[in-house]
């Protein structure tokens, strides 16, 4: 185990913003003009830079590039790479970025320094081979594509009379696609698997292709949005909400009658995410170019290409193959295809639920100058809820996402690695004052999601919150 390291005995790695000043001003308007291969700008820590010319030879491929272009990435840049690796932008420089679209953070707090530096160290001495790489990962792979198939074609030919069987097989078959969502899908969106830009497309691509919901427009959701701004509104998409919304889960909304017992109606809305996900990806992508505030880059010929040949894959696998092929009714088939999506959808809802939108998470907010007071990693911990860490099953059912604040941290390392490094993580949590909060069990977790709801919707919390904001005041 690396030495034991005082949190005020390191400062932060220098900063990309302590370069000198080029004397030239760029907005953020001007900076969202170049987002493509002709030119491609971003911003790390108030500073811009073409790279244009550097896009062939970034080891991470240039679809990562073109993804961050033209927008502040300097949370993305800082997840993704050693912080020694600031050292090599100087040399694409070209300008002072000269206001803030979306939050800004401080420099890496001694918190952040540390606990980065002590998993690469734990991982160095305890894992031979690299930490994107783990054969028990494939293997999982393997096991969710072949159930996908099996549960497809059980339902169609083995049982195609109907019977317990034939659900059972929808069933199957629904979770096991939202496992495509919590296992390849979610790795190769964050790079965490190999370090093959063509094995992260492919893997997206079977997203595409079996769940029918889109690998581009969950890169710039997740990746682009819900991690850099966990649980920050207006930045966050994951939280986005309309005015009025079916749900209050900020305090920032207004109150509306309908949020009354919220906590039994909204778990049972959460079945659409599936059908909701496959047609906001059109919305977002060719409408409206953004989801909530984070906007959307030209597509490539082959994101476009797979966007829609996708789509067209998914309805001729799930809705035409079963009427023309197999010999159902078309009410059976859409039957069939309801139980699966139902079962997908409250899956992966009620998962990703029970991880932020908790009793005791944080919903931080930046000041006038979009500027954020806590240090980025800390917020990651305060923003996130675990649980259900010594049970292999929620850690395999979940894409290791019991783990979620591990996953913040790190989303780069393959999950596999996420119960060896956690405890790393907890006592650097622990030595540097940043409570961790962990649920025992996945129950416990969902449940703290409900009363969260209950909370939100009682036309009391408003004054609460007020009395809170005086008291401390």
């Amino acid at each position: 185990m690396p030495a034991k390291l005082n949190p005020a005995s390191k400062p932060s790695p220098a900063s990309a913003r302590d370069l000198p000043s080029t004397g030239r001003l760029i907005t953020t308007a001007e900076l969202a003009t170049h987002n493509t291969p002709a030119s491609c700008w971003l911003a790390v820590r108030g500073k811009v830079y073409d790279v244009t010319s550097f896009l062939d030879r970034h080891p991470g491929g240039r679809d990562l590039l073109l993804f961050a272009a033209g927008r502040d990435a300097t949370q993305v840049f800082e997840t993704y790479h050693q912080f020694k690796v600031q050292g090599t932008l100087p040399k694409y420089l070209i300008g002072d970025l000269a206001d803030n679209e979306l939050p800004v953070f401080p420099a890496p707090s001694p918190f952040f320094v540390a606990v980065k530096e002590r998993v690469y160290e734990h991982l160095r001495t305890n894992v031979t081979s690299d930490p994107k790489w783990a054969v028990g990962m494939w293997v999982r792979y393997a096991g969710i594509y072949s159930m996908v198939v099996a549960a497809w074609y059980a339902q169609l030919w083995v049982w195609p009379q109907g019977g317990w069987a034939q659900w059972l097989a929808a069933v199957v078959l629904g979770f096991f696609c939202a496992q495509i969502g919590l296992n390849p899908l979610h790795d190769a969106s964050h790079f965490a698997v190999t370090h093959s830009p063509w094995v992260w497309k492919l893997l997206g691509a079977t997203h595409d292709y079996l769940n029918g919901a889109s690998y581009v427009v969950w890169i710039y959701q997740h990746m682009l949005g819900h991690h850099p701004y966990t649980n920050i509104p207006n930045a966050d998409p994951d939280i986005a909400t309309n005015e009025p919304d079916v749900r209050r889960i900020k305090a920032v909304q207004p109150w509306y009658k309908h949020y009354l017992h919220q906590e039994w109606f909204v778990p049972v809305l959460y079945g659409v995410l599936s059908i909701k996900t496959r047609i906001q990806d059109v919305t977002i992508l060719y409408t409206l170019k953004k989801n909530d505030n984070i906007r959307i880059n030209p597509l490539t010929a082959w994101h476009e290409a797979v966007f829609w040949s996708g789509k067209a894959f998914f309805v001729f696998y799930r809705l035409v193959v079963p009427v023309v092929f197999a010999g159902l009714s078309v009410g059976r088939t859409l039957a069939l295809f309801l139980v699966a999506d139902l079962v997908s959808s409250y899956w992966l809802a009620l998962t990703f639920q029970a991880n932020h939108v908790v009793e005791e998470t944080k919903w931080p907010e930046p000041n006038e100058r979009n500027e954020m007071s806590i240090d980025w990693a800390e917020m990651q911990v305060a923003t996130t809820q675990d649980y259900a860490h010594d049970s292999a099953f929620w850690t395999i059912a979940t894409g290791s996402l019991n783990y979620q604040a591990v996953h913040h941290l790190f989303p780069e390392i393959s999950q596999y690695y996420y119960p060896m490094i956690a405890p790393v993580i907890m006592k650097t949590c622990q030595e540097f004052g940043v409570k961790y909060l962990v649920q025992r069990t996945f129950w416990d977790a969902l449940g703290s999601h409900l009363k969260y709801l209950k909370v939100l919707g009682l036309n009391t919390h408003e004054e609460d919150l007020k009395k809170k904001e005086a008291k401390a005041q």
